[in-house]
């Protein structure tokens, strides 16, 4: 009875400790001059780039050895950090000193003790000195720029390849992000892409004058699918009509077999919806609720609004937040219509639509939604 006792107290403790101890956590971080938080805590769910996210999800595994090529603040290095655990490392490449100090506090607040941050450009050689055009999320480099000087930084330039080489590393999985500059950084990465041929997302153009990035990853033998639509693409036209900015997932041949695009995929429409469907929430909210199966969706959004009104799209589940995009309009067209979302299990999805600071009927002015399932994808089991 003595010893039940004990160990009753025991355990009260040590749940006491450990709510002081996140009590203490979080009032560091928040009363801090250093520890300042852009992206969501360690726990909380994190909604930006669905598309990506889900795909970095079904392809990085406890242990990996993951790049985040242009990492702005952070929210994808959070990501990758859960997935590859305490066994795994993530190399953070960022190149905005501007942004150094937001990335390296996002990453100190959330305790992510497996992440290397790198201050350079990445690109087809090292050690050269490029111009970049300050512009936030979209600092690119700049080489013949006509923009104010006082917007225009020099940074270092560092190849993967060289990187890797002198740090005896293999890459199993690699996103990349930088603006334009992603065919040089591949040029520079061609050793590893031969040798050790990690899974690659990275981001493209569709309306840019070539599609070089797509070629050279070809050459390597890798095959190219569309991050949201998980279709095929070989070339811009392929992909969805009227996109601006995709992101391809890029496969090498032989290791195919080991992927959710191993089997034929093709979308099957569930449901479809128009703006007489939906609830009104509040002048600025409407949304509607439907039940769908486990498995993989792409919800498909198209509307219109004035270019320049914020649009809020959201999928949620009893269990949180699936996906956001939230966007001006003008950006939100081309690049955040469709929506992926995994279930995995049968569950009531809401979909949320917003207009910032508007009245949403007066905004909107045409607006229908279908939901695609994605065939032949496995069901995830994702456990974070």
């Amino acid at each position: 009875m003595k010893n039940s006792a004990h160990t009753d107290l025991i355990r009260e403790l040590e749940k006491n400790l450990e709510k002081r101890f996140d009590f203490l956590q979080e009032r560091i971080v928040a009363n801090s001059f250093f520890f300042k938080r852009n992206v969501p805590a360690w726990y909380q769910p994190i909604a930006s780039e669905p598309g990506v996210q889900l795909i970095l999800r079904d392809l990085i595994k406890p242990g990996d050895t993951c790049l985040d090529v242009g990492a702005f603040q952070g929210d994808l290095t959070l990501v990758m950090s859960r997935l590859v655990g305490p066994k795994g490392q993530i190399v953070t490449f960022e190149a905005n000193p501007l942004i150094l100090e937001r990335l390296t506090n996002n990453c100190i607040s959330n305790f992510l003790t497996n992440v290397f941050l790198i201050h350079g450009a990445v690109w087809h050689k090292s050690d050269e000195w490029l111009q970049f055009f300050n512009n936030g999320a979209a600092s690119r480099i700049d080489i013949k720029s006509t923009e104010k000087i006082e917007d225009l930084f020099q940074v270092k330039s560092i190849s993967l390849d060289d990187f890797l080489a002198r740090n005896k590393m293999i890459p199993d999985v690699v996103k990349m992000d930088i603006e334009g500059a992603e065919k040089h950084a591949l040029r520079g990465f061609a050793n590893n892409l031969d040798l050790h041929k990690p899974h690659l997302v990275f981001e493209h153009a569709t309306n840019d004058s070539d599609d070089d990035a797509l070629v050279i990853i070809k050459s390597h033998g890798y095959r190219t699918f569309c991050s949201n639509q998980y279709q095929e693409v070989h070339t811009s036209a392929d992909f969805l009509k009227g996109s601006e900015i995709r992101n391809v997932v890029c496969i090498h041949e032989s290791k195919i077999e080991g992927t959710g695009f191993a089997n034929p995929i093709s979308l099957v429409e569930k449901t479809k919806f128009k703006l007489s469907a939906f609830e009104k929430v509040s002048e600025s909210i409407y949304s509607i609720k439907t039940n769908l199966d486990a498995g993989r969706y792409i919800a498909l959004l198209e509307l219109s609004a004035p270019a320049d009104a914020t649009i809020s799209y959201q999928i949620a589940t009893e269990r949180g937040i699936q996906g956001q995009y939230y966007e001006q309009y003008c950006r939100f067209e081309p690049s955040c219509r469709d929506l992926p979302f995994d279930l995995s299990e049968p569950q009531t999805v809401k979909i949320n639509l917003e207009t910032v600071e508007r009245d949403f009927a007066s905004t909107i002015q045409t607006c229908s939604i279908k939901i695609f399932r994605v065939d032949g994808y496995p069901v995830s089991k994702h456990f974070i």
